[in-house]
């Protein structure tokens, strides 16, 4: 028997350690992140966390809230639906953000006759100071994190991931 084989005891034992445990893996080289959708939404998770912690400490505003701010400060009226489709909330969230922004007084929501039963939301003059400061802010960070490119590249990435938006239908469609 050789000095490097095994006995049949020791087959069914793990293998010694390493002195030193394997340096971690990157979250880029992770099996799961071979996957483009999935290495999206780590990223888009990763951004979530930080824009939610900043947002949150700076105005004490949720990403809900914040979204909704947004979408509501590139115009004077918007109906609740219209808040959500921009925002890219659903119906009741949009609703309850805008319930939360009207208690601290920074949108009005009136009811209008000519649409139904639906309400429309405007900032009041404090919602309109603290939307260009949000708006500023969100600004501020988006150059951070585009710093590193050209203009062109940003404008590349912009029109695939559009592309990559286009085709989300696809992929969530059924084998």
């Amino acid at each position: 028997m050789s000095a490097t084989r095994r006995s049949p005891a020791a087959a069914t034992e793990p293998p010694p350690r390493a002195a030193h445990p394997p340096a971690p893996l990157a979250a880029s080289d992770a099996e799961v992140n071979r996957y483009l959708a999935a290495y999206i939404m780590g990223v888009a998770n990763r951004l979530a966390n930080g824009a939610s912690q900043h947002y949150r400490r700076r105005f004490n505003l949720g990403m809900s809230e914040w979204r909704a701010l947004m979408a509501i400060g590139t115009s004077n009226h918007r109906i609740v639906r219209e808040v959500a489709e921009m925002a890219d909330l659903d119906y009741a969230a949009a609703s309850k953000s805008l319930k939360l922004l009207q208690a601290r007084g920074w949108v009005a929501m009136e009811q209008t006759q000519r649409r139904g039963r639906a309400a429309l939301a405007s900032l009041t003059p404090e919602g309109l100071t603290v939307w260009r400061q949000v708006r500023d802010s969100a600004r501020r960070r988006h150059q951070r994190l585009v710093a590193s490119f050209s203009a062109e590249e940003v404008e590349q990435l912009w029109s695939l991931l559009r592309r990559i938006e286009q085709h989300v239908p696809d992929m969530n469609a059924e084998d």
